[in-house]
């Protein structure tokens, strides 16, 4: 009788795969070169060793920092595992050892009315086959394919086009009042500042209009 060994990760990191334990001696760690590997931060590099021990593995921790568990135990020396046993690596890392055993002598179960193994001699009883009379075949093979319905043309639905509707054209800015009162107050200054004081200096008026201003400013500027 042989037996198949294989460890199942149950939560943590690769929950739901499946080692086969297929060599007398394996290596579990985070290093790619461990026959088992499982690439958590909570798994040594070299985390355990699994030994072929008669009919089972014998699991020894090789002094991993976040350590093996069993029962609620740190394992401190190897123990034997027994099938369902469960293994834990660090916090999260669950493990599931399973064994499955495999009998070639397994006796197979015979159908029913076919076996002769309770009446040794008597020959085996075969069902009857029924068979359809020629008339049902000869009309199952003459009966026309059933006909094609098409749906009539009104059921298919009008094409309707897109609604395509022009975008409203935006109104035309007005002009600010700030503007405006702007340009009327730079006028009103051309108009009644700048302009006289260039027609009087054009025309030399300054002791005409203003010889006091004049006299005052320049001695005997406009004479009296």
């Amino acid at each position: 009788m042989a037996n198949i060994y294989k460890l199942i990760i149950q939560s943590g990191t690769g929950t739901g795969t499946e080692f086969p334990l297929e060599k007398n001696e394996l290596f579990l760690g985070r290093d790619l070169t461990s026959d088992l590997v499982i690439n958590d931060p909570e798994v040594s590099r070299r985390h355990l060793r699994l030994v072929l021990d008669g009919a089972t593995y014998r699991l020894e921790d090789l002094g991993s920092t976040n350590g093996t568990f069993m029962h609620g135990q740190r394992l401190t020396s190897s123990a034997l595992l027994k099938p369902g046993e469960v293994i834990t690596l660090g916090e999260k890392i669950v493990l599931r050892y399973e064994v499955i055993s495999t009998d070639p002598n397994a006796t197979v179960v015979a159908q029913r009315g076919v076996s002769s193994s309770t009446h040794p001699g008597t020959a085996p009883v075969v069902p009857p086959v029924h068979v359809a009379p020629p008339s049902a075949v000869r009309e199952s093979v003459i009966a026309p394919p059933p006909e094609r319905v098409t749906p009539p043309i009104s059921a298919v639905p009008a094409y309707q086009a897109p609604n395509m509707q022009t975008p409203p054209t935006a109104a035309p800015k007005k002009k600010s009042p700030v503007l405006v009162i702007i340009l009327i107050l730079v006028g009103i200054v051309v108009l009644f500042c700048i302009l006289p004081w260039i027609i009087i200096d054009a025309t030399n008026s300054y002791c005409s209009l203003f010889p006091g201003i004049m006299n005052m400013l320049i001695t005997n500027a406009c004479p009296i």
